[in-house]
């Protein structure tokens, strides 16, 4: 509503000229005027500032040239009422518009207001301001109305484009915050299910209503994973629906398309009701199970493989997604796709571990039967070499030395077999006492002897200080020297030569042995000391082995506190083992003499009653043979019952069992003599086990020692007789 611009003077007749001051001052006022008028006129022109004059009581609006403009509308177009000027406003403005005048002629308040017009001529939207005071008469009626009109459009789209930053900015800020979040959330578990419920977590509701994960199994089938929402009640009845209804692979929109194509989708429908419009009857009952209005699905992608599909519904919220929850979506599932994948491996690799562990245990078994199983035929055979050397020691003497060692052989063969066991649980035992090395190299080479023997190698052993000594076990110290003669004699061509020195280093004993033979590949030499690693070999397998000697040398040298190093020229170069290991620091001590073997028989142990119970009737009846030689009175029988038997009629002081028998197990026969002596019989258990398991569960049972066949007959003989 708005008034005429303003009336200018009416011109007047012309007057006669005249200079009088009254004049010529009336002639200067009228002149100011006009260009007051006319600046005003400019400055209305420039602000784009129309008036305008309402006259309340006859419903009559006059408008500036300018207000036309600023409606849109030609001059003469416009009725001149209020209801006229009414039509003009936007629809939706309108009932603030006819508040705001109503509440000015009510109290007199000034009248402001801000509205929109569409322009009839092209259909923009235009923002006006109007401003106007009311006049009323002295019964305070209102008689007037006038104001003035501008355009303030750029201003309100200003303030929107301002707003709509601000808004994206803070939108931005908790995607940031989501996206953060959800990167904690899914690092914090290696679980699948659990890796999918913190997604949902994430999701809901702060992306949308719920949240679907289906994951493709092992077999490549798309399977359910989750249907989260924040209700559980609605959760139960939206997993049911995903299991009872599976939408086609070629519907757009649905997991299996998403995870076929790799696509994502985006789609916002007025009601669950247009689903209709897919064509799937399976999506149709879902969305109205659940109340469904908008899905974005996304497919699930992790290094280069597809895993499955994320959907977020939209439901009971409303919301639709938008062009920034699309990016969204794609980042978290980015990141999900990732911690799904990772906890996969994990998986995985939890399952492999398992596999392994079984595997492993099922090795450590198979390695103890195997070696029970070989070692059960060499006790009677050691037995009855030392029954043969104590009846007749000048008869056979050089075959009985050739069965000795290649019995010794067989049991190293064993004990290295075993020791694979041993070395991946760090389970190896050293019985440490002062060794002189040059007695430790001596056995060492007695050992390898057979082997250098037969492919005719030249064994140089340089002269060793017999003052060199090391704190070590003997025998596992023979056994890394004689793994490293073994070593040299496979890989050294026949007639090859041999060369072992030890030499005094720094508070450490330098023992090394070279050889002139195939040498070492540069590729191979790093993992020379792995279990399990050889060096190449033809089909024939000349040089033999079973790939765990040097990884014995390595860890057994570890234990006594040294190191071991392998260099190599190169191939047919040979190759040195140089092993270092800390000198002993204190004196020697005396050497005690064995007692010879009839003065041990006359010792007030001989007249002790043994038992003897072993299902291998050769090694029972050979060590009963060897315990009587030696002075003790032995029983002995292959049969557990017959044992329990002889325990009431024979008495005896110590009974040695072994532990695999065929009715009950030593374990429990060893309970039950405890319990028929209360204790008093004594028992030692000589068995083919002998693995760290085994030697407690011996000690649980109640065993005092635990012998490992094939025995040392006279360590057995002062077990016997101590206490």
């Amino acid at each position: 509503m708005d008034d005429a611009e303003p009336n200018h003077l009416p011109s007047r007749a012309a007057q006669p000229l005249s200079s009088s001051p009254a004049f010529d001052a009336e002639q200067t006022m009228a002149a100011a005027l006009r260009a007051s008028e006319e600046r005003l006129r400019v400055a209305m022109e420039a602000a784009n500032l129309g008036t305008w004059d309402w006259d309340v009581a006859r419903d009559r609006v006059e408008w500036s040239d300018a207000v036309y403009r600023l409606h849109g509308v030609e001059p003469g177009a416009f009725g001149g009422s209020v209801a006229d000027f009414a039509r003009l406003v936007h629809d939706d403005d309108l009932p603030g518009v006819r508040q705001r005048i109503a509440q000015s002629l009510a109290d007199g308040s000034p009248y402001e207001v801000e509205f929109r017009v569409i322009w009839p001529s092209d259909g923009s939207v235009h923002w006006l301001a109007t401003r106007a005071t009311v006049e009323r008469d002295g019964d305070g009626r209102p008689l007037r109305m006038a104001g003035a009109t501008y355009d303030v459009t750029e201003r309100v789209q200003l303030l929107a484009a301002e707003r709509a930053a601000r808004a994206e900015a803070e939108r931005a800020s908790r995607r940031l915050e989501l996206l953060a979040s959800a990167s904690a959330l899914l690092s914090q578990s290696l679980e699948p299910a659990t890796t999918l419920m913190r997604l949902g977590e994430i999701l809901v509701p702060a992306v949308g209503d719920w949240c679907r994960i289906d994951l493709i199994d092992a077999n490549g089938t798309l399977v359910r994973g989750i249907a989260y929402h924040a209700d559980g009640k609605q959760a139960q009845i939206g997993t049911e629906a995903v299991h009872r209804l599976r939408a086609k692979p070629e519907t757009v929109g649905s997991m299996a398309w998403c995870v076929r194509t790799g696509r994502a989708h985006t789609h916002n429908f007025s009601s669950p009701d247009d689903f209709a419009q897919t064509g799937d009857e399976a999506l149709v009952e879902f969305a109205r199970t659940i109340g469904m209005r908008a899905y974005a699905i996304t497919p699930l992608v992790a290094r280069g493989r597809t895993l499955g599909a994320l959907a977020v519904l939209q439901a009971e919220s409303g919301r639709n997604f938008t062009a920034g929850d699309e990016a969204l979506l794609g980042e978290i599932a980015q990141r999900a796709a990732l911690a799904i994948d990772n906890a996969r491996l994990y998986s995985q690799a939890e399952a492999a571990r398992s596999q392994a562990e079984l595997a492993n245990r099922a090795k450590d078994e198979f390695l103890a039967m195997l070696g029970h199983e070989l070692r059960n035929p060499l006790a009677p055979i050691v037995t009855t070499l030392k029954l043969m050397a104590m009846r007749d020691d000048s008869r056979f003497q050089h075959e009985r030395s050739v069965i000795e060692r290649q019995v010794a052989n067989l049991a190293r063969l064993v004990d290295d077999l075993l020791d694979v066991a041993r070395i991946a649980r760090g389970d190896v035992q050293l019985r440490r006492e002062r060794v002189v090395v040059a007695d430790v190299l001596a056995r060492a080479a007695e050992i390898a002897a057979p082997l250098l023997e037969s492919r005719r190698h030249v064994l140089l052993i340089g002269n060793v200080d017999a003052s060199l000594a090391v704190d070590a076990d003997a025998l596992r110290l023979a056994q890394v020297f004689a793994n490293l003669l073994n070593n040299a004699a496979r890989y050294t061509p026949e007639g090859g030569t041999i060369e072992v020195r030890a030499e005094r280093g720094d508070d450490a004993c330098v023992v090394t042995v070279a050889d002139d033979g195939i040498g070492i590949e540069p590729e191979l030499l790093p993992r020379i000391f792995e279990l399990f690693v050889q060096g190449a070999q033809g089909p024939e397998r000349a040089s033999g082995g079973l790939g765990v000697g040097l990884a014995l040398v390595k860890n057994l040298v570890g234990l006594h506190g040294g190191s071991v190093a392998a260099t190599s020229p190169g191939r047919g170069s040979g190759s040195t083992f140089m092993v270092t290991l800390p000198l002993a620091v204190d004196e020697p001590e005396a050497m005690t003499v064995p007692a010879p073997l009839a003065e041990r028989a006359s010792s007030p142990g001989a007249s002790r009653r043994v038992l003897v119970i072993d299902d291998n009737a050769d090694a029972a009846e050979t060590m009963a043979d060897y315990l009587d030689l030696v002075g003790f009175d032995v029983r002995f029988t292959t049969d557990s019952d017959e044992g329990l038997a002889l325990v009431d009629a024979f008495a005896p002081d110590v009974a040695v069992l072994d532990i695999g028998l065929p009715k009950i197990d030593g374990y429990a026969l060893a309970g039950k003599i405890h319990a028929a002596t209360a204790g008093r019989c004594r028992l030692i258990a000589v068995t083919g086990y002998g693995l760290a398991e085994d030697r407690a569960r011996t000690r649980a049972a109640g065993f005092e020692m635990h012998f490992v066949k094939p025995v040392d007959l006279d360590v057995l003989v002062g077990a016997l007789r101590a206490r």
